[in-house]
């Protein structure tokens, strides 16, 4: 019967029968569809040890039951876990915990833990993160006998059998090779938890550069579980090196564009349709309202691609609380971040039952925080400390300017969470030859003879034509979004009018803000070395040319270029005779503790899951949905939000037609999309003050918060190396404004440039950033509006 592909089937339906409730792992589902060499593995494996066997059931992630209209979990007492070998079966018991892992995040880590492997962690230029503190080697346990048995394969027919953006295979084989085995996907790409695009990019290839550069997969041993059974060949060594030679992050960014691309003229397609589906919607409102609620309810069936919010099925409005009732019902969140967890608050205050699941082993998303340990740090010294003399500081997310950021000041208002001023200011040093020079960006200032702010001087008409260009993009906003209106007088700034009524029709909201600025006279030289390079710190990417030209009003208010006493201040202080600062944000007080005290109270009252990735949402015909995850828990929902990268979503969503659904979702670009492998992905916690210029490294510790070194490589390219100082950026009491000689050196490197090396003893921890950041494109905004 595992020989056959049905196997699997007959096998659940006997189990289905019997009324046993049978957690199946990823190996058994693909198990029934592998040769007589992989059975023999498998029977090998399962022989070498019942307890090793067991082990392996209990952290393999777990493959949901199909879901029907009336699935349900279990009850903890009934539950089996089955693992199925082609001699027999070995049965053991264990409640749905034992599924969840039981890793420890870094930040769980006691100070002589992360100190023993600070000390352990070595470093190296290209990927100075990539340790066992930012995700470990993905081994792929293969039985030595198993793996002479696989058939001899060619590179050829590897990169034969890849995913095109004409068709996703061939002979319905996705190949990709990892250390010279050969990998069929195909199977498993509706299930990839980074999204089936991310996986399609990958085949032909050598996941080795993808395992290096997307580290999440070395954080547990699920990626290497789930590609052992996939084994389908073998590859010569002549081969297999020069698949690993081949799989650069330029081929790599050359398939992602391509997909992309792809992806963006079925985007363009179901946008020019925007107008009439929005018609559409408008009508059936109309009837509702003034004719028919059942009529509507009629009407809205007709177009099952897309909801008539209230009349289709699944978006009819759920009721109030009813007398007595204790609920108005349940609500799904995938996504742990701010914006999954901001949701989950607001629905539960609603009255609704919440369930947010989260795959990480904690709630908190891009808001990460960091223990710095350092010799030198003593509790004495400051009050903002952790009781091991740790301090814990925001290393992603630290600061927000209030005026944009509303809800979130509101929020942290209600919640009784204290802010102060984040003291930013930015330090570029261009070492780019015939455009040396330093820039302070919050001072206005220049001064050549005093070597003050000189790249204002290299560039003047440069600065004035982004000044022409941003008074451009602020004037065309203003008149689409009617801030000239009599009644919308002192209103403020907002992010979201560009995107809401006639805010729509602004052309700038595709436009670039390059391509305005290059009209206007600007350089591409200033584009590269300044303005790239200063906005890089904030975004995390150094590819800004598609950044749409609404954006440059909002971030000139916020982190400008050419600052105005409304956003920044410049003059005499303790730490620096020309000191300058932005005026515009602010932070946590009490920094790290803060940012997770915020999410601490928005899940108080709210079912959190962490540890646990979602499979699959059902959509069932009466538009409930039926929420699976990896350790087979299901739950049935009125409605699911999705707080998680677009791809991934796609993947989640299990419905009998999602064309519209994976056109949309396809679309979306993110930072490492265009930089898989750049230190901007990748970064590096350490206290090694070296990598700072010489001439102004005790001046920018002091007093800067992001030190920006641009430099020309010896290929050609320019090189954006960030240094983001939490000496300054870790504000509260005691931290910020301790004498320099007193504090530790707290930074984060991205981008090192060439010949700088980090003292491996002075390393704290890594991070990788791959997914957390989509760009500010057009086609981001055109992929958000359609989702609507």
């Amino acid at each position: 019967v595992f020989g056959q592909r049905d196997g699997l089937r007959r096998v659940r339906s006997r189990c289905e029968r019997a009324h046993i409730d049978a957690f199946v792992t990823p190996r058994v589902r693909l198990l029934a569809r592998r040769s007589h060499l992989e059975l023999k593995w498998r029977h090998k494996m399962l022989l070498s040890g019942a307890s090793a066997a067991l082990r392996t059931a209990r952290t393999a992630p777990r493959i949901a039951r199909h879901a029907t209209s009336t699935a349900r979990p279990a009850p903890a007492a009934t539950r089996r876990l089955v693992v199925f070998s082609a001699g027999g079966a070995v049965i053991g018991f264990a409640g749905a915990a034992a599924a969840r892992s039981d890793k420890a995040s870094f930040d769980d880590f006691s100070r002589n833990v992360k100190a023993s492997r600070s000390a352990a962690l070595k470093t190296k230029q290209e990927h100075p993160t990539h340790s066992a503190l930012d995700g470990g080697k993905v081994s792929v346990e293969l039985d030595p006998e198993t793996v002479a048995d696989l058939p001899l394969m060619s590179l050829d027919d590897v990169e034969a059998a890849r995913a095109t953006t004409a068709s996703d295979g061939g002979s319905g084989a996705l190949l990709c090779c990892y250390e010279g085995v050969v990998y069929d996907v195909a199977s498993f790409a509706e299930a990839h938890p980074g999204g089936k695009e991310l996986l399609l990019t990958a085949t032909g290839m050598d996941l080795a550069h993808f395992f290096k550069n997307y580290t999440v997969h070395g954080h547990s041993t699920k990626a290497a579980e789930w590609l052992a059974p996939l084994a389908v060949g073998r590859l010569s060594e002549a081969d297999a090196a020069e698949a690993t030679a081949r799989s650069t992050p330029e081929r790599h960014v050359e398939r992602r564009m391509a997909r992309l691309s792809a992806a963006r003229r079925r985007l363009a397609l179901v946008a020019s349709c925007l107008p009439a589906a929005i018609g559409f919607r408008e009508f059936v409102r109309f009837v509702g309202t003034y004719v028919s609620g059942a009529l509507a309810r009629g009407l809205a069936r007709l177009t099952p691609w897309f909801a008539v919010p209230g009349y289709s099925p699944g978006a009819a409005p759920l009721p109030e609380m009813a007398a007595g009732a204790t609920s108005r019902g349940t609500v799904a969140v995938v996504g742990g971040g701010i914006a999954g967890c901001g949701a989950a608050w607001m629905l539960r205050r609603d009255g609704f039952d919440v369930v947010l699941y989260e795959a990480r082993p904690a709630t908190s998303g891009n808001a990460r925080t960091f223990d710095w340990v350092d010799d030198v740090w003593r509790k004495s010294d400051a009050s903002n400390t952790n009781d091991d003399d740790t301090v814990k500081s925001c290393v992603s997310v630290t600061a927000w300017p209030a005026l944009l950021y509303k809800n979130y000041t509101a929020l942290l208002a209600h919640l009784e969470i204290e802010t102060c001023p984040m003291p930013l200011s930015w330090f570029l040093n261009s070492k780019v030859p015939g455009y040396e020079g330093t820039l302070w960006g919050a001072d206005p200032r220049c001064d050549v003879e005093q070597g003050v702010n000189t790249l204002r001087d290299v560039f003047r008409s440069d600065f004035t034509a982004y000044a022409r260009a941003e008074r451009f993009a602020r004037s065309c906003t203003d008149f689409f979004t009617l801030a000239w209106a009599p009644w919308k007088r002192g209103d403020t700034m907002s992010m979201y009018t560009n995107h809401t009524g006639l805010g729509l029709l602004n052309p700038l909201n595709v436009v670039p803000l390059y391509t305005l600025f290059r009209t206007l006279g600007g350089t591409d030289d200033w584009w590269d070395i300044v303005f790239t390079p200063y906005y890089t710190a904030s975004f995390l990417v150094d590819e800004l040319r598609p950044f749409p030209a609404v954006f440059g009003p909002i971030i000139e208010a916020q982190i400008p270029l050419n600052p105005t006493p409304d956003n920044s201040w410049h003059g005499r202080s303790w730490k620096s005779d020309q000191d300058c600062k932005l005026t515009t944000c602010v932070t946590w007080k009490d920094a790290g503790a803060g940012i997770r005290k915020v999410f601490k109270l928005l899940v108080e009252d709210v079912d959190v899951r962490v540890d646990t990735r979602i499979l699959q949402v059902v959509v069932r015909p009466d538009g409930k949905k039926v929420v699976v995850d990896e350790h087979d828990g299901q739950v049935l929902a009125d409605r699911v939000v999705f707080a998680c990268p677009a791809a991934a979503a796609a993947t989640m969503i299990k419905k009998p037609s999602k064309r519209l659904e994976e056109t949309i979702l396809a679309a979306p670009v993110y930072a490492d999309d265009h930089h898989p492998a750049t230190g901007h992905m990748h970064a590096v916690m350490h206290s090694d003050s070296s990598v700072i210029d010489e001439r102004y490294r005790d001046d920018f510790l002091a007093r800067g918060s992001n030190y920006v070194e641009v430099t020309r490589l010896d290929n050609g390219e320019i090189n954006i190396e960030n240094q983001y100082n939490f000496g300054v950026q870790t504000p509260g009491p005691g931290v910020a404004e301790l004498p320099l000689a007193k504090k530790p050196v707290m930074l984060i490197s991205h981008a090192l440039g060439e010949g700088k090396k980090i003292d491996a003893d002075l390393v704290r921890g890594g991070g990788n950033h791959a997914r957390a950041h989509p760009l500010y494109s057009g086609w981001n905004v055109m992929a958000q509006l359609s989702l609507r």
